[in-house]
């Protein structure tokens, strides 16, 4: 922080949600970042297994510094947290180690806080996830539609027939909502939810939790999965849990 009084720099301990975008914060090792910061300087390895899933440490290296846009072409292009996020500390990645070579502290400038940071998107996708079309959804929907169009059909020939026999109209309305309701069963939405119900409370028995309920139905066409997320879902590295002797007996 700037002290006009003082002319000089200050630095001051806070709490990380007063940080905004534009604040200058200093990067320690053994931390975790709360925000999205671009780095000022030095050399920073972090680890960013929680976002990616790779185990292995990722060095960042400090925005680089150019006079005119005549030094480097790159100073005409856009800053991009995506394309250049070598240059970006993430929230949630933990910091291994920093390196600056200069005297002073490795610094870096804050980008994105809360939910608008590369944590709170994993975040957010997990909450609201995106609409995704199954096929046995898409096939639900096209049979009702299918038998919709089949139980109009014979609505109307039913009522034609009916008034041409002069039936009371009490019996036509009867008869024809009679037709609409085997062709279409009401009860069938109720069916499909109270499968997904009773197997989501199935799995939370097991202490598993479905956030996408509409992805149980393919799930039980699986019989073999794999997983390779090693940093996320598993450890770095090894721990001895036991030993278990080999104990051989020999005959004489």
């Amino acid at each position: 922080i700037y002290n006009p009084e003082t002319n000089e720099e200050e630095q001051r301990d806070i709490i990380s949600e007063d940080l905004i975008p534009g604040d200058i914060i200093i990067i320690r090792g053994s931390t975790t970042m709360q925000c999205d910061a671009a780095l000022l300087n030095g050399n920073v390895i972090v680890n960013e297994s929680m976002l990616t899933g790779e185990s292995i440490p990722v060095t960042k290296v400090q925005i680089p510094y150019y006079q005119s846009s005549s030094d480097h072409p790159a100073l005409n292009q856009t800053f991009d947290l995506r394309e250049h996020n070598r240059f970006i500390l993430f929230s949630g990645t933990s910091v291994i180690q920093t390196r600056y070579y200069g005297a002073g502290d490795v610094r870096a400038m804050v980008l994105r806080t809360a939910f608008g940071t590369a944590k709170g998107e994993l975040v957010r996708s997990i909450l609201y996830p995106k609409p995704v079309d199954f096929k046995f959804n898409t096939d639900t929907y096209r049979y009702v539609g299918g038998m919709a169009l089949i139980a109009f059909g014979g609505m109307i020939f039913s009522m034609v027939l009916r008034v041409i026999r002069h039936e009371p109209v009490g019996v036509i309305i009867k008869r024809t909502i009679d037709i609409i309701t085997i062709a279409v069963p009401p009860a069938l939405p109720a069916a499909l939810s109270a499968g997904l119900v009773y197997a989501q409370n199935r799995l939370k028995k097991d202490n598993i939790f479905c956030i996408s309920p509409r992805s149980i139905n393919i799930c039980g066409s699986i019989n073999t999965v794999v997983f390779d997320k090693t940093g996320t879902l598993t450890e770095d590295g090894l721990d001895l849990q036991c030993v278990v002797p080999i104990i051989r007996t020999y005959n004489t």
